[in-house]
């Protein structure tokens, strides 16, 4: 049997040799000599040979595993080797703004939509790239999920009516976006205005305005403005904002809507003249722009559920995946403004008000003057099927850590054009991919291996990265150092946005010291200089593991961080939201996401492409050749006590646990027990590490990527079983305040059911025990030698 990992093959001169991962690589074990003449005597020949075999076996042995691990680290002392060269400042000098920006205008020449011939041919051209640039190994890993796409017959286009009694039609939205006389946007491919996963249907009933359409909007109409209107079978029209467009439509869902309309309001989406126009002389949302989405509640393909999509693998039935029930459809605002003109009904309050000219923002039901009678019907055609998904995964191999991967990687797919939204990352993943290739060329190789990524089909649920991550949990878990997500580079040109896994956050602000703010107050000044600056932090208030925001969920880190537990770390370049009060940039998701919006408006000379290029480098770089990972651990434990000391009371969750005789002393214990876990490890061992000792170091390094993995429950949290990190997944509530507390025990108290209290408050104690033993769990991966057994004692903080 031949293991695969170490072959044992004759050499021309006689000696025996080991390959060892790298085609190449031989060490020789043994030479290969004649035995002399042995005795005829059988027992004492028997006994020779025997003696022989033992020896030979033990020399195999022995070397055997003296290579593996000499391959696998560097065995050699700092004494007989120089140190790596720190590359990072060759790379920044390396990286070009102008070839960002023919790579950002040759991507945005088509339309590349997820589950199109476009979006297969965008990934075969992105391989054969980095193929060109350099990249060891680049392949194709494609899975077969579940997409949907409006009707390609406009006599079939979704759409919103208002009808008479008998249908006929008076008013329609618009079928598909204007063009606005730009040639990038007369060609086919770029989608009419839909939601994917909308449940398909005609529906036709009252229209009720009902603001964002959070639940708490839904209660206010019910109980104030619309207190004897029964909300089922009514058409529901929200704007943008308040809370994603999924938790919309199961808000709307829940409250019995017949269907839903969304639509984007200037108020959120565009500025007064004075400060900017509107596309196509300016950055800013006209009122023909549809924000288009995907409505799934979940990540990943619908259909396989915590397994990865593979062509083998079992798949659920569209009915059980748990998709929306009702039909949804976005519109523009001008179309918007064309319904709420008509509505009846009571006035809502201040706050439900938007700009929308000559619009009083009354909620309905149904419309008032001639409208009176007349209804809205929803119609929605799209249709949805299996097609392929198509991810790009590309090697650069470590030379002395080939096992263990920092991965950099953005979505590829649009829901047009996608200057912004994702283009604008994937060019500054092609500069980076070049200036490494450039580098590897003159002879350079990372200590640990870099893994690129290009991920498909993202924009409908973050599907190729969390598919990915699904099909090599196990190989992801115990290689991957950590995730760079570049999903969009540049969405302004004012200041970065950065946001990190706590611990790993110091790499992120070491990035921003290093690199040069591209528009400059001052001579001199960094993008950290900047960040502080424009986002008013003071180092003198702030606690340094609050200065880089916590990473959200929103994007292809989740797959890596919530699921696998690998620390993760993203950011762009963002505009001046003071000065432009809008949700986001104001053509998120639209058909004008052009490459001309980005060159004219967005970042001319592309400076700001070219730093963020610089941003990533430095920390992928930090991350790939630092002997030592680069993290500081008392950034978790200061984001855990937070959580509990003031998490909890904020949100008077620790209140209730104690009027119900509910002990918090085990999760008291085992926090002060990682307090000073992690002070140990950070002021003593990492110091303390004997750096001529290799096996050391990688067993220090181990301890560093176990941490994020040691707070995943592999139970899942309450009511969401693929939901494991216990520490920052998103609680299921809408009740419970964002990045405030932990969310298996915030759930658990949300959803404490008035007719059976004592079964929730059972779960409530289970979820404060799960999450003691987690944290316990936390802190023996950071402790030495065999006292991570230990019994957690009580001492105060």
């Amino acid at each position: 049997m031949i293991n695969s990992r170490i072959l044992v093959q004759a050499s021309q001169d006689g000696t025996t040799t080991s390959s060892i991962f790298k085609k190449g690589h031989t060490v020789t074990y043994w030479p290969k000599r004649r035995f002399t003449k042995m005795t005829h005597d059988p027992k004492k020949r028997h006994d020779r040979v025997m003696l022989a075999a033992g020896a030979l076996f033990c020399v195999i042995v022995g070397l055997g595993i003296g290579l593996i691990i000499g391959f696998l680290v560097d065995t050699s002392s700092s004494d007989s080797k120089p140190a790596r060269p720190d590359k990072r400042a060759e790379f920044k000098r390396m990286v070009s703004a102008s070839n960002i920006r023919e790579t950002l205008r040759e991507l945005t020449r088509k339309p590349h939509v997820a589950g199109t011939p476009a979006d297969l041919e965008t990934a075969e051209a992105l391989k054969k790239k980095w193929l060109a640039n350099g990249i060891d190994d680049v392949y194709l890993v494609p899975y077969k999920v579940l997409l949907q796409w409006p009707p390609d017959d406009e006599n079939e286009a979704n759409r919103a009516q208002i009808v008479d009694p008998d249908g006929t039609v008076v008013f329609q939205t618009a079928l598909k976006s204007d063009d606005l006389g730009e040639e990038d946007l007369m060609q086919d491919g770029i989608p009419a205005p839909y939601t994917a996963y909308s449940a398909t249907g005609n529906v036709t009933g009252d229209l009720v305005y009902v603001n964002y359409c959070t639940q708490e909007d839904i209660q206010n109409l019910t109980t104030n403005l619309l207190p004897d209107i029964d909300l089922t079978n009514k058409t529901f029209l929200c704007r943008h904002g308040g809370v994603g467009r999924s938790t919309k439509v199961l808000n709307a869902q829940n409250a019995g809507a017949a269907a839903l309309l969304i639509y984007s309001d200037p108020e959120q989406y565009t500025v007064d003249t004075s400060l900017g126009l509107q596309y196509p002389d300016g950055p800013f949302m006209p009122p023909t722009a549809v924000q288009r989405g995907s409505i799934f509640t979940g990540v990943g393909d619908p259909l396989t559920p915590g397994y990865p999509s593979t062509e083998w693998g079992y798949r659920l039935n569209e009915e059980e995946a748990g998709l929306p029930k009702i039909p949804v459809h976005p519109i523009n605002y001008g179309d918007a403004a064309n319904l709420l003109r008509r509505m009846t009904g009571p006035q809502p309050p201040e706050e439900w008000r938007g700009t929308l000219e000559g619009v009083d923002y009354q909620v309905g039901p149904g419309f008032r003057g001639e409208d009176a009678g007349r209804s809205i019907r929803v119609v929605v055609n799209s249709y949805s099927e299996q097609r392929w998904a198509y991810n790009v995964i590309g090697f650069i191999h470590g030379e002395i850590e080939p096992d263990r991967y920092v991965i950099i990687g953005n979505h590829r797919d649009a829901w047009g054009l996608g200057a912004v939204d994702p283009t604008s990352g994937t060019a500054c993943i092609i500069e980076i991919s070049r200036v490494l290739g450039d580098m590897k060329k003159n002879g350079w190789r990372p200590r640990r291996s870099i893994v690129f990524g290009s991920w498909g089909a993202e924009e409908f649920g973050m599907i190729g990265s969390v598919e990915w991550t699904e099909e090599y949990y196990h190989l992801l878990s115990s290689r991957a150092v950590a995730y760079l997500n570049l999903d969009i580079a540049v969405a302004g040109n004012w200041v970065f946005r950065p946001s990190a896994s706590p611990h790993i956050s110091p790499v992120m602000r070491e990035a921003m010291e290093n690199v040069l703010e591209p528009n400059p107050s001052y001579p001199g000044e960094t993008v950290f200089d900047s960040f502080l600056d424009k986002t008013n932090i003071s180092l003198d208030v702030i606690e340094e593991s609050y200065i880089i925001p916590k990473i959200g969920a929103g994007s292809d880190y989740y797959g890596f961080l919530y699921g696998v537990g690998v620390p993760c770390l993203s950011g762009f370049y963002y505009f001046d939201q003071e000065k432009y009060p809008v949700s986001f940039y104001s053509l998120y998701h639209t058909q004008y996401e052009t490459f001309r919006l980005m060159d004219e408006f967005v970042d001319p000379g592309f400076v700001s492409h070219r730093v963020v290029s610089e941003l990533f480098g430095d920390m992928l770089l930090n991350l790939a050749e630092s002997e030592v990972i680069p993290v500081n651990v008392t950034h978790y434990m200061n984001r855990l006590l937070a959580y509990y000391s003031n998490g909890l009371n904020v949100t008077t969750y620790r209140t209730q646990i104690v009027d119900h005789g509910i002990s918090l002393d085990g999760l008291h214990k085992s926090l002060v027990e990682f307090y000073y876990t992690t002070e140990h490890f950070q002021n003593k061992i990492v110091p303390s590490v004997d750096r001529n000792d290799p096996l050391a170091v990688r067993a220090l390094n181990d301890k560093i990527m176990m941490l994020e993995r040691a707070f995943l429950d592999r139970n899942g949290l309450p009511g969401q079983p693929n939901e494991r990190h216990t520490i920052f997944a998103t609680a299921k509530s809408q009740n419970v305040p964002y990045d405030t507390t932990f969310p298996g025990i915030a759930d658990a108290i949300e959803s404490i059911d008035e007719a059976n209290p004592d079964a929730g408050w059972k779960e409530v104690e289970k979820q404060i025990s799960i999450l003691t033993y987690i944290i316990h769990g936390a802190s023996s991966i950071l402790k030495a030698g065999g006292n991570w057994t230990e019994v957690m004692h009580g001492n105060e903080i």
